[in-house]
This record gives C-alpha cells, sequence and structure tokens, in this order.
C-alpha cells in the first residue's frame, strides 16, 4: 500500500475555495485540463453530495499500467462524497469494468479555514494494488500520478476563481 499526504494552501477564503472547487466543472469548456473528467451521476442527499465521475486515462496512462489494464481499458471510475457540513471528500478510484485488483484509490480530502482569508485542503489517500509482482509498481506509478493532478487541480482551481474575479464566467 502506497499512502500520500499532502497539504496545499490557498490565498482565498474557505467559501470561495468550496465554490470554486465545485463551479468549475460547469465551465469544462475554459477548462482543457479537466477535458479528461465526465460527470456521470450527481445527487444530493441532505447535506451529501454524491458523485460518480469518469476519468479518462488515454492522455496520461502511467507505463506499468499499460501492460496490466487490458486493452481498452483505459477509463477510472470515482465514486465520491461531499459532506458540506464538514467540508469533507471522500473518494474511491478503481479503473473501469471491476478491475479494482488492479489498483484501487481510496481517499479524504478535508478543506478548512487557516488564516485570514486563507484555507487548506488536505488529502489523505491509499492506493493499493493485487497485481503480482509488480503491484508496489503500480501503487507508486498512481501515487505519482495523484501527486501531479492534485498540483495541477490545484492550479486549476486557482485558475477559477481568477476568471470569477475578472467576472470572466
Amino acid at each position: 500500500m502506497k499512502k500520500i499526504n499532502i497539504e496545499q494552501t490557498f490565498d482565498h477564503p474557505l467559501d470561495v475555495l468550496l465554490s470554486a472547487r465545485q463551479e468549475r466543472y460547469k465551465h469544462l469548456d475554459k477548462f482543457p485540463e479537466l477535458k479528461n473528467v465526465q460527470i456521470v451521476s450527481e445527487t444530493t442527499e441532505g447535506h451529501i453530495l454524491k458523485q460518480v465521475r469518469n476519468i479518462s486515462l488515454a492522455d496520461a496512462m502511467p507505463a506499468v499500467l499499460q501492460t496490466v489494464l487490458p486493452s481498452g481499458a483505459n477509463m477510472l471510475v470515482e465514486e465520491s462524497e461531499f459532506d458540506d457540513t464538514t467540508n469533507t471528500h471522500t473518494f474511491k478510484v478503481t479503473p473501469g469494468g471491476g478491475l479494482d485488483n488492479i489498483f484501487m484509490v481510496k481517499g479524504v480530502s478535508r478543506y478548512f479555514a487557516s488564516g485570514d482569508n486563507k484555507s487548506t485542503r488536505t488529502y489523505d489517500i491509499e492506493v493499493t494494488s493485487k497485481v503480482l509482482f509488480v503491484g508496489g509498481v503500480v501503487e507508486t506509478a498512481i501515487g505519482d500520478v495523484y501527486r501531479h493532478n492534485l498540483e495541477k487541480d490545484k492550479s486549476s482551481i486557482e485558475h477559477f476563481i481568477q476568471m470569477l474575479k475578472e467576472g470572466k464566467t
């Protein structure tokens, strides 16, 4: 199992960060870095937002996954819940087609105020793989992709907040 812990600070109040986190998906045409994400379903149950998203790996599949995923299995499925009373996002990501034996990502991210007009989000992520002989390599590759994508995601949020400030949405 590979564990990843990330903390990111934003120079924006918590309410702005939370709004940008969700609202930018309504403007995918302005965010090419999110083009690989498709919201399959979205429901709200009380204070819980439940989503299922498909994430295409076509442009960013690590080489080790190309060797262990069946041909054409380049879609990930993310199932997530966001609790707006605690600002906690729990998620599970697996390869499409029920291939969770190849790898599974489970995580929790938390959003909180961290000073005057600042906010922070943390990620605690576990990557597991049951692939014989190369499971550790798969876990490391997925972990590296996640770390990189969370940096891109932070930039995407910052970009959206700037667009909001400039009235370009």
